[in-house]
């Protein structure tokens, strides 16, 4: 980690780490408006936060306000490589949809995060009994980054860190602009961890695929009756013949979280079954070779600009020479992240093949 980006964490610390007791004018109550334009009052800076969703950790974290984070979900409590100086008291849940709201009173925080779709409408309910303020922030939607960010460096005090992870996240949005304009857009087949479970539009994975030059070949797909927020919908479950019928120039898998990256020989079988499929084989993806097997690190990385650059890569490997996702994606890890870089989060078929 660059030695300027250890002052700016060390900073942190020493500021979130100071006693509750700090002069009130320090701490100041504020009306903050949330992803979903709530109004809400928070005492500011926030020195206490329980975070669920892995993005709104790896957020704070970037900017330096990890010290602040008493309680997370299980994915931070469970991924100790990644999440160093999370310890097993800090275990607020099993995930965004299950709280553990005992624990979660019992940590004292200032104010609990939890994104659009998660259902926050009950933590609100719960913990209002507790003066304990719920913010709703979806640090997962590529479209929002640049907002999420700001906000949460208002929450934190920490406006300069913020500031150094938008450009970051700001260089390489325009730079996949730039190389891609006036392409053509191949049809991508995206499909989640889930066998046949794809995304639809709404979804931060539909949005990486789209940053990334591709079509979703299941983006025009609405349910009847569903809520219009974006992120009310994730994905669906779809018959192979659909995916047949919609004929996608590429098929991308996307694979379990974790930060190791997986064996050559596990993509190998994921993708090789995904080709197997009755059909598949006349499908133009599988036809050219354009099988790819990403990992949800990888995919997920600074609100998932890492995820459109591989995207991007694969789609269209003249206009991006020169750029190397994992490379980008090292960066994110070791300077926002402050944990080693890896590689082999993205392979293809062809490549697993030869």
């Amino acid at each position: 980690m660059p030695s300027e980006r250890r002052r700016h964490l060390l900073g942190a610390a020493l500021l979130l780490g100071a006693a509750p007791g700090l002069a009130t004018a320090q701490h100041a109550l504020t009306q903050i408006r949330d992803d979903l334009d709530r109004e809400v009052e928070l005492r500011l800076p926030l020195r206490r936060v329980v975070v669920f969703n892995r993005y709104t950790t790896e957020f704070v974290r970037a900017i330096g306000a990890m010290p602040a984070v008493v309680g997370v979900d299980i994915d931070a409590a469970r991924h100790r490589a990644y999440w160093p100086t999370v310890t097993t008291t800090m275990w607020a849940g099993s995930g965004q949809s299950a709280p553990h709201f005992e624990a979660i009173v019992a940590m004292r925080p200032d104010a609990v995060f939890l994104p659009r779709n998660s259902d926050w409408q009950q933590a609100e309910r719960v913990l209002a009994a507790f003066g304990i303020p719920v913010v709703v922030l979806t640090a997962w939607d590529l479209l929002k980054h640049e907002w999420n960010v700001e906000l949460l460096g208002r929450l934190f005090a920490r406006p300069q860190p913020a500031a150094e992870l938008n450009a970051f996240y700001r260089h390489w949005r325009d730079e996949l602009r730039r190389r891609l304009d006036g392409a053509p857009r191949p049809r991508v087949y995206f499909e989640e961890v889930g066998d046949h479970r794809t995304v639809l539009k709404g979804s931060g994975w539909h949005d990486m695929v789209e940053a990334g030059g591709g079509i979703n070949v299941f983006g025009d797909v609405s349910i009847p009756g569903s809520a219009t927020a974006r992120g009310s919908v994730q994905n669906f479950e779809v018959d192979p013949e659909q995916v047949l019928e919609r004929r996608p120039d590429a098929l991308i898998k996307l694979q379990p979280v974790q930060y190791e990256p997986h064996p050559r020989a596990f993509a190998r079988e994921v993708l090789e079954r995904l080709a197997r499929r009755p059909g598949f084989a006349a499908l133009p993806a599988v036809r050219e070779g354009r099988v790819f097997h990403i990992s949800y690190y990888l995919a997920g990385g600074c609100s998932k600009i890492t995820g459109a650059l591989q995207i991007a890569q694969w789609l269209h490997p003249q206009r991006m020479k020169g750029i190397e996702p994992e490379a980008v994606m090292g960066e994110w890890l070791q300077t926002y992240q402050g944990v080693p870089a890896q590689s082999g989060y993205a392979l293809s078929l062809a490549d697993l093949r030869g």
